[in-house]
C-alpha cells in the first residue's frame, strides 16, 4: 500500500496545492498548460515515488513494467483525462462544476487505482504513517477549499475566494484537523472551542464566511480527522 498512498499524495500535492490560479487559467486556454500541469505531476510523483522507480511494477510474460515508465503511463493517461475535460467544458457537451470536478477526479483515482502494484494489502488499506497524514492534510486545506468553491458556485453562483478568505479557512480546516488527532478529552474540548471560535468570526463578520464554507469545512475536517485517528 506504500506505493499506492504516494501516489494518491502525488496527486494531490500537483492537482491541487502546485496547481496555481495561473496554471488552471492557461490550462483552459492553451495545450502548453495542459503539458505544464501534467509535467509538474510527473517531477512530483517521481520524487515522492523515487525508492521504487527502478522496481518492477508488472510483468506481462517477458515485459517487465518498472516504476517510472508506470507513472509515465499514468500521467499521459492524466493528460488525456484533463484535455477530454477541458475539450468538454469549452464546447458546452457539460459545464464546468462539482459533477464534472468529481468525474475528473474519479477517473484519476481510477488510473492509480488499477495502475498500483497491490502486494500483501493490509486489511484495513494502511500504508506509510506520514504519507498518510500528509494526504489528509492536503484533502483537508485545498482540495476542500475546490470542492466547496464549485459546490458554492453552483448553488449561490459564488466566485472563487480571494486569497484572505482561501487561506484563512485553509488554516481554520487545518487546526480543527490536527485538534482531531489529539487521542484524549482535551483534543475534543480543543475542537468545540475551535468550532465556536469560527462561528463567532462567522457571526461577527470578522471574516466572510457563507454557511455552505461553514458547515462543510466542519464536516470535511472531522470525517478526516476521525479517519486519521484511525490509522494512527
Amino acid at each position: 500500500m506504500d506505493i499506492f498512498w504516494r501516489l494518491v499524495l502525488s496527486h494531490l500535492v500537483a492537482d491541487f496545492t502546485l496547481q496555481t490560479n495561473w496554471i488552471n487559467k492557461i490550462k483552459m486556454e492553451k495545450l502548453l498548460g495542459v503539458f505544464v500541469h501534467v509535467f509538474i505531476h510527473l517531477i512530483v510523483t517521481y520524487t515522492l515515488l523515487f525508492p521504487y522507480l527502478l522496481n518492477v511494477w508488472f510483468g506481462l510474460g517477458k515485459i517487465q513494467l518498472k516504476g517510472y515508465l508506470v507513472i509515465f503511463m499514468i500521467c499521459i493517461l492524466h493528460f488525456l483525462v484533463d484535455q477530454i475535460k477541458i475539450y468538454f467544458i469549452k464546447n458546452n457537451i457539460y459545464r464546468d462544476n462539482t459533477i464534472s470536478f468529481l468525474i475528473d477526479q474519479i477517473f484519476h483515482f481510477y488510473f492509480i487505482f488499477i495502475f498500483t502494484p497491490f502486494d500483501n494489502v493490509p486489511t484495513n488499506f494502511a500504508g506509510e504513517k506520514i504519507i498518510m497524514i500528509f494526504s489528509f492534510l492536503v484533502l483537508v486545506s485545498h482540495t476542500a477549499t475546490i470542492l466547496i468553491y464549485y459546490i458554492e458556485k453552483d448553488l449561490n453562483n459564488t466566485s472563487f475566494p480571494s486569497f484572505d478568505q482561501k487561506y484563512f479557512m485553509i488554516f481554520e480546516r487545518v487546526v480543527l484537523f490536527s485538534f482531531m488527532l489529539i487521542e484524549s478529552k482535551i483534543g475534543w474540548i480543543l475542537v468545540i472551542l475551535w468550532i465556536l471560535q469560527l462561528y463567532y468570526m462567522k457571526f461577527r463578520k470578522v471574516v466572510d464566511i457563507s454557511n455552505i464554507n461553514f458547515y462543510f469545512s466542519i464536516i470535511i475536517s472531522f470525517i478526516f480527522g476521525m479517519i486519521a485517528r484511525y490509522y494512527l
